[in-house]
């Protein structure tokens, strides 16, 4: 009920006996009586006007006749008016009449009886008889009259409405007088029942209100009559009852209160055992949390090895293709160990609540992007294409835990790689909620794969469970990251789930895996699109999702675009396509590359772009047909370069050098010792080793009375016998408090323990940082160049490379023929003598094909030199050979015969391919001189 109605309730007293009597009784009759007055009135009403109609209509039917006369005898005789009007005084005789006239029905008045203004007489309806028409308070009837002379004539009459209003107040007032005796009849009535009832009622409350648990045995005074007495006997009855019952349960709970103070101590005995029993379980858990710090250190210090030696081992030269893959696929196999070991100790941490996100500012594109990127190789043995959208209205910084989210995201896609046979993977990004300082983001991974059944779905985010049996022989897992992910998913304040595609379109296959997250947002950011109005760009892409992502991106990038949906279009269009720099075809990956390419060139010799994986896309044959890649998937930054015409790869970061530095490295575990100090070596950096702790204080105590420098780095294992590294922290720091200089090596924890509140203790304990194992170089050097002080960052640059740095980069770039190398010096030396060696050899058979004019063969020699070129950074010679073998094969290709001018341009051609094969051998000449 509303305030409103409970208001009107108090102040009615309808909560009370009388008052609801009242309303009860009042209201229905009231409503009645109001309906019968309406009703009455109404009716009554009716009648009245229904007999005055019946009088009008019997006073104009005797008149009818008179008045026809009358009409005739006015229109032939006009000096007969006064009689006339005499004769028809006489129906004043009538009651209620007010004037009457003989009307025609353009509204001339003939004769007319009462006041004569004619004004006031209505227009008259073309019927025999109608009325009442109300006219000044009146009502007005009327009748046509037959006349030979008129066709239409009416008699009209003016009855008087007073008697109807006279009856009308006559019945009002009954009705009046009748409801004033019915309410003094009602109230008589009230009152007596108010008296037999309400009275007795009343009196009854008022002795119940003063019962109390000491007054229960008063006697209760009866003086009420009828049923009212009989009610108040049975209270008074019931109030001895509960007086007995009463004395009954004081007893009772006397009783209770003994019985429960016995159980109370009973409970308190009980609770003490309880207290040991939680005591038990807590140490049971704490030697849990032990265990699981022992096994991450156990399971971590042998990766540590193997992971360490199998990266020396791919370093070497001498390893033929079987050894390298052997190495190759014992290192997938010690990371996917890593990984599996990791996913349990992230569930062990989760389960202890010890995981705890971290929050930084990251860029959410880039990193998304980065998982896809780093999966896509596994894509790409599949033949899966791979598809990434990210909305517009999303911030491209966010706050949050990056690396959570990208395990997330890589539990998600590569579970899609795994499951999916052939087909596509598309993962989305979009806005669920966006706050003032925060948002809610929808992550979804689309896939084509087998999909799940209903009832495997149950079970699909459940620890060490995966769809079923037969999926875990075949794909493997430990069934630990959807129970992961869902718990990552939950600490940033989001949700998990799966959809299956066919349930949304039935002729669609795979399912999606959705999550939500929560993050922080800075200020309001809006993504600056960069615009090319300038650019066209003509698209043929075989994948839809790409093909829809390309363009949409281009639409915001303001691009004048065009789609090609089919090879012959794709061909007509090269036929007319402008080969300007502000024009780019983008070709898709797809069965023969080469022969693409090549048709595309006869065609098109504008910018081209081939969109494909990075592991499908050979470099060689990029640069031969002058084609830039676009790796899949399609990334924002990547159209943005590739539009912008920059650099594909960025300078190579400088080398690490750590000459000078001396390190100390400490762990009980012989082969961690020999891969740190091998690591170190590359860097050159010295390595002093100690297989205890107590042996690395001696080591450290030696240098010192010696007045030897000391370290600059000290690497720390934590789990040693006799000596912990914890506790050769703590000697070694009280060591450094005794002397006299300012010294504090700083001392990195290298550990295999994975919990939560690990790197805080060790910290703690006086240890400066903390690598988890298996180390890798990438550690290393971040953290010499964050802990040493020694000044290694730019080595004094010797003699051999003020050489290389003074060589022009068009003639010999010494650096590209490195990575063509991949970064092997001494094989990117055997290619550059290789190449010098065969010059001789080489001109020598052009010149003797060009005199023979054998040009077939002459393409020939120059297609194998210009091979050759491609494996040595010499831009020149390639790009010299290049031009100078597409010129010889216009001969074959248009199927014609040497000319003069032909020949003259073959000697031109030769002459400047000799001149640039001089300045290649001047240039490699100080090199290969170097290196011997």
């Amino acid at each position: 009920m509303s305030n409103f109605n409970k208001k009107l309730s108090k102040r009615l007293q309808l909560n009370h006996a009388y008052g609801q009597l009242i309303a009860l009784i009042f209201v229905p009759i009231m409503v009645l009586a109001s309906v019968g007055t309406v009703l009455v009135l109404n009716e009554t009403s009716a009648a009245a006007k229904s007999q005055q109609r019946h009088t009008a209509a019997a006073l104009l039917t005797r008149y009818e006749h008179t008045a026809s006369n009358l009409l005739e005898l006015v229109e032939r005789r006009p000096e007969q008016y006064d009689q006339a009007q005499r004769i028809m005084q006489n129906m004043f005789n009538e009651r209620y009449l007010k004037r009457a006239a003989i009307i025609d029905q353009q509204g001339r008045v003939y004769l007319s009886i009462g006041y004569r203004d004619t004004r006031f007489w209505p227009q008259i309806p073309n019927m025999v008889f109608f009325g009442p028409v109300t006219h000044n308070h009146n009502n007005i009837y009327g009748q046509r009259i037959q006349s030979p002379l008129h066709q239409a004539a009416w008699l009209v009459v003016e009855m008087d409405n007073q008697p109807l209003q006279i009856a009308h107040y006559r019945v009002f007032l009954v009705l009046i007088v009748t409801g004033l005796i019915t309410l003094l009849l009602l109230l008589l009535c009230l009152n007596f029942y108010s008296r037999r009832w309400i009275a007795p009622m009343y009196e009854i409350r008022m002795q119940l209100q003063r019962l109390n648990a000491d007054t229960l045995d008063q006697h209760m005074v009866i003086n009420s009559t009828g049923e009212l007495r009989l009610l108040q006997r049975d209270i008074a009855n019931v109030v001895k009852r509960l007086h007995f019952s009463f004395l009954e349960l004081k007893e009772h709970t006397e009783q209770t209160e003994d019985d429960l103070r016995r159980t109370l101590d009973t409970l308190e005995v009980q609770n003490i055992t309880y207290r040991q029993a939680r005591d038990q379980a807590i140490s049971a858990n704490q030697a849990k949390s032990v265990f699981l710090a022992n096994i991450s250190h156990e399971l971590r210090t042998p990766l540590n090895s193997i992971d360490g030696f199998i990266h020396l081992m791919l370093r070497q030269q001498n390893l033929s293709n079987e050894q390298r893959l052997y190495m190759q696929t014992i290192r997938k196999s010690s990371a996917h160990l890593l990984a599996l070991i990791n996913d349990v100790l992230d569930f062990s941490k989760i389960d202890a609540g010890k995981l705890e996100l971290e929050t930084a500012a990251f860029n959410l594109e880039e990193a998304i992007f980065d998982v896809m990127d780093m999966l896509s190789p596994l894509a790409a043995q599949k033949h899966i294409d791979m598809a990434f959208y990210y909305g517009d209205n999303i911030p491209e910084i966010v706050i949050g835990d990056a690396l959570r989210v990208k395990q997330i995201l890589t539990n998600l896609i590569s579970n899609a790689i795994k499951f999916t046979p052939d087909g596509e993977i598309i993962v989305r990004v979009r806005m669920e909620h966006d706050d003032i300082d925060q948002c809610l983001l929808h992550f979804s991974v689309q896939d084509s794969g087998i999909g799940l059944s209903g009832t495997d779905r149950k079970k699909l985010f459940e620890s060490f469970s995966q769809g079923d049996a037969s999926v875990t022989r075949q794909f493997g897992g430990t069934g630990l990251g959807l129970a992961i992910s869902k718990q990552l998913v939950q600490l940033m304040h989001g949700h998990i789930g799966f959809e299956d595609n066919q349930e949304r379109a039935p002729t669609e296959k795979g399912s999606t895996f959705w999550f939500t997250a929560q993050f922080k947002t800075q200020e309001a950011h809006i993504i600056d699109h960069p615009e090319f109005p300038q650019l066209q760009v003509v698209s043929y892409l075989a994948h839809p999702a790409t093909a829809n992502i390309l363009r949409h991106y281009l639409e915001n990038y303001e691009v004048q675009h065009t789609e090609i949906t089919s090879i012959l279009e794709l061909f007509s269009r090269l036929n007319h396509l402008s080969s300007k720099e502000n024009t780019w075809l983008i070709v898709d990956h797809s069965g023969d590359t080469e022969a693409l390419l090549k048709e595309i060139r006869q065609r098109y010799t504008g910018n081209l772009a081939v969109y494909g994986y990075q592991m499908a896309l050979e470099p060689n044959m990029l640069n031969e047909y002058r084609a830039r890649p676009l790796y899949q998937p399609l990334s924002r930054s990547a159209l943005i370069q590739l539009l912008s015409n920059q650099p594909i790869f960025e300078q190579p970061p400088e080398q690490f050098n750590g000459r000078g530095l001396h390190v100390l490295a400490v762990d009980d575990h012989l082969p961690n010792l020999i891969v740190l100090e091998a690591l170190l070596s590359e860097l050159n950096v010295t390595t002093s080793k100690a297989l205890s702790g107590q042996e690395a204080l001696n080591i450290i105590e030696q240098r010192i009375e010696q007045n030897e420098k000391p370290f600059d780095v000290v690497f720390m294992d934590i789990q040693m016998p006799v000596m912990s590294g914890i506790d050769t922290t703590r000697a070694i720091r009280s060591l450094e408090s005794t002397l006299d200089t300012q010294m504090r090596l700083p001392i990195i924890a290298l550990t295999a323990h994975a919990l939560a509140d690990e790197k805080q203790k060790l910290l703690k304990v006086g240890m400066d940082d903390y690598v988890t194992k298996p180390i890798q170089m990438e550690q290393i050097i971040h953290i010499l160049n964050q802990w040493s002080k020694a000044d290694f960052d730019h080595p004094p640059q010797n003699d051999h490379q003020i050489l290389i740095d003074a060589l022009d980069p068009t003639i010999l770039d010494w650096q590209q023929s490195l990575q063509l190398a991949a970064n092997k010096e001494d094989l990117a030396y055997d290619l550059l003598k290789m190449l010098v060696d065969s010059f001789e050899t080489e001109l020598g058979e052009m010149e003797q094909l060009i005199e023979l004019e054998d040009f077939p063969q002459l393409e020939h020699v120059l297609h194998r030199l210009y091979g050759a070129t491609r494996y040595v950074g010499t831009p020149k010679l390639q790009h010299v050979t290049g031009e100078f073998e597409q010129f010889v094969s216009t001969l074959r290709k248009e199927r014609r015969k040497a000319d003069a001018d032909f020949v003259q341009n073959v000697l031109k051609r030769f002459e400047e391919l000799h001149l640039t094969i001089r300045e290649v051998e001047g240039a490699a000449k100080h090199i290969l001189s170097e290196q011997q």
